[in-house]
């Protein structure tokens, strides 16, 4: 834990110290703002309550499209992957829509949704759902197939073999996707809230692109990597403490 917690640290100074030659001698400071000059930016916008608001509103977006797009996505990759015919006469279709990005799904997104909430809900779900479907997909088909005959001659019903063998041992490949579209859900937010929001960290980004406050700029930047870095780390704690044993399963077989 120590040494986790040093490592993590000195790699957060040896970016900081780039950061600061960047801005001092490759570019110049009003482009590129010193890490200093940042933090002293930020620091009357959070007791302003500036930067909580938006965080807190940005942070609700992420977690409603996340969710649902996770939910789904575990549901119909599940399917996908037990069930032949399924797969054969939708997987095509779903390689085909996952190449849209959220970005590009931004003007039908206002279209069907107008700019409110749903229409950020639906480009996060859309960001994450591809995702989760196709790695649930790839781990469920995968399942050790000795487990499931081990199972069948014990008795097991086909219900008994998905609940307690097929998706346990696809449990690696559905947290490595759902990582992964945590990642592409905070990438989501900010061309969402850009383009169709009033408030937001993705909005405090527009607004200080408009005005060229470029401390600003970095401000919402550097947010947005700290929170997803956060929220990466606590997705792998609770991973950690509550799947540990089937995460294992990958290295013993």
């Amino acid at each position: 834990m120590l040494r986790t917690a040093a490592l993590t640290t000195a790699s957060v100074i040896v970016a900081l110290a780039i950061w600061q030659g960047l801005s001092t001698y490759l570019f110049n400071p009003f482009l590129v703002p010193p890490p200093l000059r940042v933090i002293a930016t930020a620091v009357p916008m959070i007791l302003s309550g500036e930067i909580p608001r938006d965080v807190w509103i940005s942070l609700t977006r992420v977690f409603v499209g996340f969710v649902s797009g996770c939910l789904a996505g575990m549901v119909c990759g599940v399917l996908l992957g037990r069930i032949r015919l399924l797969h054969e006469l939708l997987d095509p279709a779903v390689e085909l829509l996952r190449y849209l990005s959220p970005t590009a799904m931004i003007p039908i997104a206002v279209i069907w949704f107008g700019i409110g909430e749903m229409s950020k809900y639906f480009l996060i779900f859309w960001g994450s759902f591809f995702i989760v479907v196709v790695n649930t997909t790839a781990g469920v088909m995968r399942a050790p197939i000795t487990r499931q005959r081990a199972a069948q001659c014990l008795g097991a019903s086909q219900m008994r073999i998905l609940v307690s063998v097929v998706v346990p041992s696809a449990a690696p490949y559905v947290v490595t996707g759902m990582r992964i579209a945590m990642a592409s859900a905070f990438m989501s937010i900010i061309p969402a809230e850009i383009l169709a929001a009033d408030s937001g960290i993705g909005y405090l980004l527009e607004q200080s692109s408009m005005l060229l406050q470029t401390d600003r700029i970095f401000v919402a930047l550097l947010t947005i990597c700290v929170l997803g870095f956060a929220f990466d780390r606590l997705f792998q704690f609770l991973v950690a403490r509550t799947l540990a044993r089937y995460m294992s399963h990958i290295a013993l077989t």
